[in-house]
């Protein structure tokens, strides 16, 4: 299931890049084989010839994580220089007025707006680096960066996350989409497994983590699953969340029961050919529900790169 879910992983169209391409790179690099040499053609090429990612508004979603991994295994210089590069563009963020970083502040009508999706990309890749270098201040902006969107984002009582936040009015949009609680998820769980045991951001990381896994467990559905909007029932059953569930839930809760039931509902979704069919689309922040609910449907780089990861985790696998 692993090679087939890594060769169908490697048919998507990839954009370099965008939301779920570094976490398809990742588990591509964790594979082994074709395809970890898939994956190194890929990050390689863009480590060569991207421009100054200061001069991309889009330079935040680009795979720091994957870059990390290659780098500690093959050593090259240029690799951690363009990571380093990252991790300044992050240093350098447009910060709202409350505090968390704001998506794409270079782009009318979304300029005020803070992303959940962000939560996967920015902590889990700024702890690593710090572990990579030995620079305590990359774990700093790690738990900052992280801890910021939380707090404008989990909702007290539930736990759960609101996909967007508009810094303008104060107010998160109050949709709490499935795939958007699985990035803060692995987000959490991710950053925790890379800062230092002494870190001062430790505690209130593992508390936000813990209040989301509760929000999780309260809003399964079938065994393992959960709606593409996870308390709108009406909504249909979106099979990456049970991936990011089963990717990073034991990280944050030490709950292996619902780490399996995810498990299983993830091999379940996956078909002959390898694919994670039935993950929706690409998904800007919205306004309503229908928003949601009414995204088209497919074979994605961030279902299979989820699937791909967890599979491998709990095949003994380990990754970063």
């Amino acid at each position: 299931m692993i090679d087939r879910l890594s060769a169908a992983t490697m048919r998507c169209p990839l954009k370099v890049w965008g939301f779920g391409e570094s976490i398809a790179m990742h588990a591509l690099l964790a594979a082994g084989g074709d395809a970890r040499t898939y994956a190194v053609h890929l990050l390689r090429g863009w480590a060569k010839s991207t421009a100054p990612l200061s001069d991309d508004p889009l330079a935040h979603v680009a795979p720091g994580v994957p870059l990390l991994a290659l780098y500690v295994q093959t050593g090259e210089d240029r690799l951690l220089e363009r990571a380093l590069e990252l991790a300044s563009v992050l240093e350098a963020t447009v910060t709202g007025t409350h505090g968390a970083r704001l998506h794409r502040p270079d782009l009318r009508g979304w300029e005020h707006e803070v992303w959940v999706d962000c939560m996967h990309l920015d902590g889990p890749f700024l702890a690593q680096l710090a572990l990579v270098t030995g620079e305590e201040r990359w774990a700093d902006l790690a738990a900052s960066l992280l801890l910021a969107h939380a707090g404008v984002l989990q909702d007290d009582r539930s736990g759960l996350f609101s996909h967007g936040f508009d810094d303008a009015s104060g107010k998160p949009n109050g949709i709490y989409w499935g795939r958007g609680q699985g990035w803060a998820l692995v987000g959490f769980g991710d950053t925790l497994q890379a800062l230092p045991g002494n870190h001062p951001a430790r505690l209130e990381i593992a508390q936000r983590g813990r209040a989301l896994a509760d929000g999780l467990r309260s809003t399964e559905t079938e065994p393992g699953c959960w709606h593409t909007v996870v308390d709108a029932p009406w909504t249909y059953i979106e099979p990456s969340v049970s991936a990011f569930v089963a990717l990073g839930i034991t990280r944050v809760s030490g709950d292996p029961d619902l780490a399996q039931r995810a498990h299983e509902a993830t091999k379940l979704g996956i078909n002959a050919a390898g694919e994670l069919a039935g993950v929706s689309d690409a998904t800007p922040v919205g306004s309503s529900v229908e928003h949601y609910a009414q995204r088209g449907r497919g074979v994605f780089p961030w279902g299979q790169g989820a699937a791909l990861l967890a599979l491998q985790r709990t095949a003994g696998r380990q990754y970063a």
